[in-house]
Formats: C-alpha cells, sequence, structure tokens
C-alpha cells in the first residue's frame, strides 16, 4: 500500500516555476494589480510598464499606516488617473495588521482576470499575510503571478557598514540602525499563528540583516530554544560582501549550537526547499517560528510554505520607522514575473 504524501511532501516533490525576467508587464481588462504605496522608485515599476501598454486593468493600491511624508500614493493615483485605470485603495496599519488578510481577500473576490501581487514596496509580514489570503481565496493561486522590480541600489555602501562594524568593535552597546529606527514590537497575527501542539522547544528560523536590532528584539521577545539562520547571497557580485558584513553585525559566530545556512536573496526556490529541509528536520519535536526578515524574493518564499503549512508561527519585528525613506533603495533594476500556477494545482491536492 501506498502512503499518502502530506503537504509538505507534496511542496517538496514540486518543480517549482522559475523567477523569469521580463522586459514589460502587459494587462487586460480584468486582470488586476496589487501595488503598495511604498517610498522606494521601485514602488511604481511595475505600474509605470504596464500602464506604458495603453491597456486597461484594475489597480488595488494599499496605502501604509503610519503615514510616511514619501509615500507615493499620489504618483500612484496621477498614473491611474492620466491612463484612466480603475483604482481601488485598502488601508494597512503596520503597527496593527492584524485580520488584513481578511479584508484583502474581500477586496480581490471579485477578480475574474489573472491577479498579479506587486511586491516591491511591500512590508515582509505584509508579503506573508497577502500570499496566504491569496491561497485561501476561492481561485487560489490560479492564475495568480508575483511581480517583482529589484532596486538599481541597496544601501549602505561597503564602506559605511565597515565604518559602523568597527564601532561595534570598541563599543558593544552601540546601536547599528541603517534603515530602520529600533523595532516597535514583535508582531504575531492570529492569521499566521500556529497550528502545532505546543513543546518544551521553541525553533527561531529568521533573516539576518544589516538591521541588527530585528534579532536582538525576536531573541529577547520570544526567548527561543534553538536558532536557525538562513542568510543571503546577493545575486551580485558587488554585493556579496554583504553576507559576512551582516553575519557579523548579528555575531552569529557567538551563537555556537545555532545552525547557519545560506541560500540566494534572488531566487525564491532556494529558499522555499531550504524551509521544507529545516521542516522535515525539525518540524515534529520542536515549534518553528519563522520571522521573514530577508530580501523580498526570500520572503515570498516564507509566504508560500506558510500557505501550505499551517503548523508554523510566523512572527516579525516590525520597524519602529524608517531613518531615511529616501536612502533606503534607489533606482529600479530588472523586472520579474513569477506564476503561481503550479501552486495553485497543488493546492487542490492538499
Amino acid at each position: 500500500m501506498s502512503r499518502v504524501q502530506t503537504p509538505d511532501e507534496k511542496l517538496a516533490a514540486l518543480h517549482k516555476p522559475t523567477l523569469q525576467t521580463v522586459q514589460e508587464f502587459t494587462f487586460e481588462p480584468d486582470d488586476c494589480l496589487i501595488i503598495c504605496a511604498g517610498f522606494e522608485d521601485r514602488a511604481l515599476a511595475v505600474l509605470q510598464s504596464a500602464a506604458a501598454t495603453k491597456s486597461p486593468f484594475g489597480v488595488l493600491v494599499i496605502n501604509y499606516l503610519p503615514f510616511v511624508e514619501q509615500n507615493k500614493v499620489a504618483e500612484i493615483r496621477d498614473i491611474c488617473n492620466r491612463t484612466s485605470l480603475s483604482i481601488h485603495e485598502v488601508t494597512y496599519d503596520r503597527q496593527n495588521p492584524a485580520g488584513f488578510g481578511t479584508v484583502l481577500g474581500e477586496k480581490i473576490s471579485g477578480v475574474h482576470g489573472r491577479l498579479f501581487v506587486d511586491i516591491s514596496a511591500m512590508s515582509r509580514l505584509l508579503i506573508v499575510q497577502v500570499l496566504v489570503s491569496v491561497r485561501d481565496r476561492l481561485e487560489g493561486f490560479k492564475n495568480c503571478f508575483v511581480a517583482y522590480a529589484e532596486a538599481a541600489k541597496y544601501p549602505p555602501n561597503r564602506k559605511d557598514t565597515e565604518a559602523a562594524i568597527a564601532k561595534c568593535d570598541l563599543d558593544p552597546t552601540f546601536s547599528v540602525l541603517f534603515l530602520s529606527s529600533g523595532v516597535f514590537e514583535v508582531t504575531v497575527v492570529p492569521e499566521l499563528s500556529s497550528a502545532a501542539v505546543a513543546t518544551s522547544q521553541t525553533r527561531l528560523i529568521a533573516f539576518p540583516s544589516l538591521d541588527a536590532d530585528q534579532i536582538t528584539a525576536l531573541r529577547a521577545e520570544l526567548q527561543p530554544s534553538r536558532f536557525t539562520f538562513i542568510e543571503g547571497i546577493p545575486p551580485s557580485p558587488e554585493n556579496k560582501w554583504r553576507k559576512q558584513a551582516i553575519s557579523t553585525l548579528n555575531r552569529l559566530d557567538q551563537l555556537s549550537r545555532a545552525e547557519r545556512i545560506s541560500t540566494s536573496t534572488l531566487n525564491y526556490a532556494e529558499t522555499l526547499d531550504c524551509l521544507l529541509d529545516i521542516y522535515a528536520k525539525h518540524g515534529i519535536l520542536e515549534r518553528l517560528l519563522i520571522s521573514p526578515t530577508g530580501s523580498k524574493m526570500q520572503t515570498v518564499a516564507v509566504g508560500l510554505f506558510r500557505a501550505f503549512i499551517d503548523d508554523v508561527q510566523i512572527v516579525y519585528p516590525t520597524p519602529r520607522g524608517f531613518r531615511y525613506p529616501e536612502n533606503y533603495t534607489s533606482g529600479i533594476g530588472p523586472l520579474h514575473s513569477l506564476t503561481l500556477d503550479k501552486f495553485a494545482a497543488l493546492a487542490s491536492t492538499c
């Protein structure tokens, strides 16, 4: 008698679709683009590309609270008005995000064409919430795509980072805050809670970043007994130095029993397979907490993983604010598209 595969085994066996580089996005009248009014240049890239084709489509804009003056909601509205695009808006409160998946599900329930989720300006927690919400709708991931615009430049530069590391070596209490201004709180939303039975051992799976206060807050708040750190490898050779710098800033070498794994910051499938390996290795005996603090595409992997595996807990160190929004990233890099149809087919069997 053959054994029935579990959802994680089916997901591991799936031949995962590849992230495709595209020159432009072309939408049809029944299609809908979910876009966030963030403050990075790339927040407008997918919309601008699609609007340039002059073909009508629907736009659902997610506006952020707390309000940031540099957010590009006015620019998004202007593009939609100038090109006669149908636009609807919804608000996402970073500091009170619980229940947004249900709100989003209602907003997209009437979409009859393709659904494009532009993650370029989304927060990491929002990416996970959106993907899980899409999975839960009647159509699931059918006719759904992830759209993504890379940035041209990702600060801080190597010189500034090495200077901050030097300050840390001289003063261990020195707080390095490159992008965000500290952690507001470690956020847990009910829709991403774990269905697993509580155990005496908890494992935190986190993606170290240049904001070392994120890992510090997670450790202090959650008190995990085990650690797995997934370290990002940038695709560009000129950014390879960031992996070691992030390790140094987060003092990962001082956690001698921590499990450390490296995956591409762009190839989501590497991270998804990595999460499935961790789940197979530790999921039975330990309660798994996943904090999506890595790259945008690594976070897509977390969202797809959580969409199928509901006995893991998503936790997120919500930023208190952003120090210099205009310097978060700059410019627009390559555009990418990822079809989720294969995940839709898998969902029908789980």
